[in-house]
């Protein structure tokens, strides 16, 4: 007897020769009795037979179902079939130097090799009890993705944003992978621009976030980049563990860094640092809890108080949604003016950083420009003429009576430090901000402060709900379930589905489509200095989320080499 024999492959039984081995692991045993059961016949054979071909399907939906796109991601796949809308999220590049259509392709290559969704199509798209999935397009080809063109004269600012209107409004081909890129060689402005590269891609790729990390991947930022996020992923690490140096946590622990560094006391500031991490992880959501539910009081009453009355900044418009669309992007602001208002009116009051006491009430970036925004749309929506007719008369009387703030919709990543992943990491929030009752060029200091502490309140009030979380989660299950968002109805049936989905699944979405003028994102980019792609220097760099409903305005605010554009 040879070895072989005596000690047979681990997960196999010695058998007559001829015979197939019988595997010893509990799933292929099973498999192989139930098929020795089916060879009886009889109603046991016929048991095992439906056995082994249930338990084939559910191998084969769990496997199918392990590759299907999240809930948020098969969301805009869906919202697209109900509606008019269409989730692009776009952006624009202008370049001080020349660019070839070879140089942005090698570029490309290397993003489409880095993530590999640009090289994936999507299917299965509408399958009623299966999400869709992305899968490889064995006919890939560059060329379909990447255009060169040039504009008519004089090739400016408003020749391209008015490329980019078209370039945006267009339908998408879903036999691709969903995204684009045109580079326009013969575009200049006054920054020194010489050309202008404008991409974009379909929202269920990725969010915004996801967008730009990948379209940074490919420029002179890599390096910083991965740098940046491995050091936010391991400081997080880090804090989880205990192992972060205490004076890292805050500044008020600098005192117990010797002993984090002495060989004896370490372990124990350790444990005490991950205890107080974790401790103050439980106090928060705890806390948070609460706010999420004076949240959802809040909002829930300001949106039944404003939904049935929106003003929209592009104006009233009958009929159907047009398809075309506009572009437009506004001049750079310095980064420095933003800081000088937030040290302006951080604190207790104005002033009160400059005396060292702006702990209370600080005021970030984000609450100086949605401060901003919101008074330049009501700006802007006071030069329309008033609306005639008895329902306008109506709204009018409401508004005098119910509280009138502008809805923005504002996207919340939830994204993981060091993720580069290209999927949806979002979720979202209505936020319900009020403009300034003075806005002359007369207003007090007081005023001003009073203003950008009142957004400061709604805004700190979204930071602080675990609602928006709550909501993404919820969303990502419903792409393991997407009949639930869609009428359950046989071929029989299908003009009363589409009965249903004209009648009231569309106008529910569309209602709360427009029950906000804005969406209004900001993205954070290389805020220090200009970045090259292939060797040609970024002059400007926009970023756009998608409209949502009739006559909503989609606003991309992106930091960029010092300045907010």
């Amino acid at each position: 007897m040879s070895i072989d024999d005596y000690l047979p492959m681990p997960g196999e039984y010695p058998c007559e020769e001829g015979e197939p081995g019988i595997p010893e692991n509990v799933e292929e045993r099973l498999q192989w009795s139930l098929l020795e059961l089916e060879r009886t016949g009889g109603l046991t054979g016929w048991a095992a037979k439906y056995l082994l071909s249930a338990g084939d399907w559910v191998e084969r939906e769990l496997a199918e179902r392990k590759r299907m796109i999240g809930g948020i991601d098969n969301m805009w796949l869906l919202l697209t079939e109900a509606t008019d809308f269409n989730p692009v999220c776009a952006s624009t590049y202008t370049l001080r130097g020349k660019l070839s259509v070879e140089s942005l392709k090698n570029a490309a290559s290397r993003q489409t090799d880095k993530f590999p969704k640009y090289k994936q199509r999507l299917t299965s798209v509408g399958r009623r009890f299966h999400g869709a999935r992305f899968e490889g397009d064995p006919e890939f080809d560059m060329s379909n993705h990447i255009h060169a063109v040039t504009l008519p004269e004089p090739a400016g600012k408003l020749e391209l944003n008015d490329l980019m209107g078209k370039f945006i409004a267009q339908d998408w081909d879903l036999r691709r992978p969903l995204w684009e890129m045109v580079l326009v060689e013969n575009h200049h402005d006054e920054d020194g621009a010489q050309c202008a590269v404008i991409t974009r891609g379909h929202h269920s790729l990725a969010d915004g976030q996801g967008f730009v990390l990948s379209q940074l991947w490919i420029t002179s930022y890599k390096d910083e980049l991965v740098q940046l996020m491995s050091s936010s992923a391991s400081k997080l690490r880090s804090a989880r563990q205990g192992s972060l140096r205490p004076s890292q946590l805050h500044h008020y622990l600098r005192p117990l860094d010797p002993l984090a560094a002495y060989s004896l006391t370490a372990p124990i500031v350790r444990a005490l640092l991950a205890a107080l991490f974790w401790i103050t992880y439980v106090v928060s959501t705890v806390v948070a809890l609460g706010w999420s539910i004076y949240h959802a009081i809040h909002q829930g009453t300001l949106f039944f108080a404003t939904c049935w009355r929106i003003e929209m900044l592009t104006g009233l418009q009958r009929g159907p949604r047009v398809h075309e669309r506009e572009f437009a992007s506004s001049r750079t602001f310095d980064m420095q003016d933003v800081r000088l208002c937030q040290r302006a009116f951080s604190g207790a009051y104005p002033g009160a950083a400059k005396d060292g006491k702006k702990r209370a009430g600080h005021v970030t970036l984000n609450d100086v420009v949605c401060s901003i925004m919101v008074d330049v749309i009501a700006t802007e929506l006071r030069r329309y003429p008033p609306e005639t007719g008895r329902w306008a008369n109506i709204k009018r009387l409401f508004g005098r009576l119910l509280p009138s703030p502008i809805g923005f919709f504002i996207p919340i990543s939830v994204r993981s430090p060091g993720d580069f992943s290209m999927r949806n990491l979002s979720t979202g929030s209505l936020v319900y901000l009020y403009p300034s009752n003075e806005l002359t060029s007369s207003i007090s200091v007081q005023a001003i402060y009073t203003h950008i502490h009142r957004c400061r309140g709604e805004l700190s009030l979204l930071k602080h709900s675990l609602l928006p979380r709550l909501l993404f989660h919820i969303i990502q299950l419903t792409g393991q379930a997407p009949i639930f968002l869609r009428p359950l109805l046989p071929n029989s049936t299908r003009r009363l589905g589409a009965s249903v989905r004209d009648r009231v699944r569309k106008p529910l979405i569309d209602m709360f489509m427009q029950a906000f003028p804005v969406i209004l994102t900001n993205v954070p980019g290389p805020a220090k200095k200009p970045i090259d792609l292939e060797g040609v220097e970024v002059a400007k760099w926009t970023a756009l989320p998608p409209q949502a409903g009739k006559g909503t305005v989609g606003m991309g605010i992106i930091s960029y080499a010092g300045g907010l554009g």
